[in-house]
């Protein structure tokens, strides 16, 4: 095996938590660290196991770095610190690490240390409540089939058209001319639909709940997900395949648009013997 593609070989682990089986993939887009991050945290009370993946933002030149830490690495660690208080909500974790990571100082959105993240508490019972900020995407699977839980674009339909319309327009330009045209059309919390966490004072959020889950798929934009690659189960071979499929399409990135990313993914998969358990209003009635 050659030294580029042992880098494209995904650190793959399996656990088991709450009824629950526990599959991640990760993988740098590069030779540099990875600026994704996942989060399995079993509740201290055993009442939820609370998953996230985090993708943090590729930074500007003017962005800062914490201790030597780059901004998108060190927002990532803040939210996912933040994300394991017990007492608090998800909504609440979410709010508490944006507080920390907005700078006033920084004039312009697009340079402040800032990060995606969808986290989703799981329960044993097969229900989830999910928060989106930013761009990563959950999907469940019900009896019916799979259901997108905040997936594609975090931008509205407007500001996705007009930002797709300035790339094809300037396929040449250079990453900081990318950044500032990002803060001219992006740089106001009505561009988009969920905000990632920092970006702006008070981010724009997205929050999803469902009943009867038996799979689970929490994933950053770098993976690519489809409803389709889900639903034929092609989620591992997908993944094993994404960087030549990137490679195949690299004459379509413009504006100095990335060829590959960092990728995070958690698989969740309800356990037979989880099945069998009552659901919360079930319990509640039995009480």
């Amino acid at each position: 095996m050659t030294e580029a593609r042992a880098r494209e070989t995904f650190l793959r682990t399996v656990t088991t938590c709450m009824g629950w089986r526990l599959e991640s993939w990760e993988q740098p887009s590069g030779s540099g660290a990875s600026q994704d991050a996942t989060l399995v945290w079993p509740h201290p009370a055993r009442q939820f196991v609370r998953v996230a993946v985090l993708d943090g933002v590729t930074p500007t030149g003017d962005c800062r770095t914490v201790v030597g830490v780059e901004g998108p690495m060190y927002a990532a660690a803040v939210a996912r610190l933040a994300l394991q208080h017990p007492e608090r909500p998800l909504d609440e974790c979410v709010l508490a690490a944006n507080r920390h990571l907005h700078d006033a100082g920084v004039a312009r959105s697009r340079d402040q240390a800032q990060t995606c993240v969808t986290a989703a508490d799981v329960y044993p019972d097969g229900r989830v409540e999910v928060v989106r900020a930013g761009d990563c995407e959950c999907w469940a699977r019900t009896d019916d089939g799979w259901v997108p839980l905040g997936s594609g674009t975090a931008l509205t339909p407007r500001a996705e058209s007009a930002w797709e319309a300035w790339q094809h327009g300037n396929r040449t330009v250079g990453r900081a001319a990318r950044h500032d045209a990002e803060e001219r059309l992006l740089g106001h919390p009505r561009a988009w639909t969920s905000t990632a966490l920092g970006r702006f004072v008070r981010p724009v959020l997205r929050r999803f709940t469902l009943d009867g889950a038996s799979e689970l798929v929490v994933a950053s934009d770098g993976a690519r997900l489809s409803e389709r690659m889900l639903a034929l189960d092609h989620l591992p071979s997908w993944l094993q395949g994404l960087r030549d499929w990137e490679r195949q399409r690299a004459h379509f990135a413009a504006a100095a648009g990335k060829v590959h990313d960092d990728v995070a993914v958690l698989r969740l998969v309800r356990l037979p013997s989880a099945m069998a358990l009552p659901s919360i209003g079930e319990r509640a009635r039995a009480a």
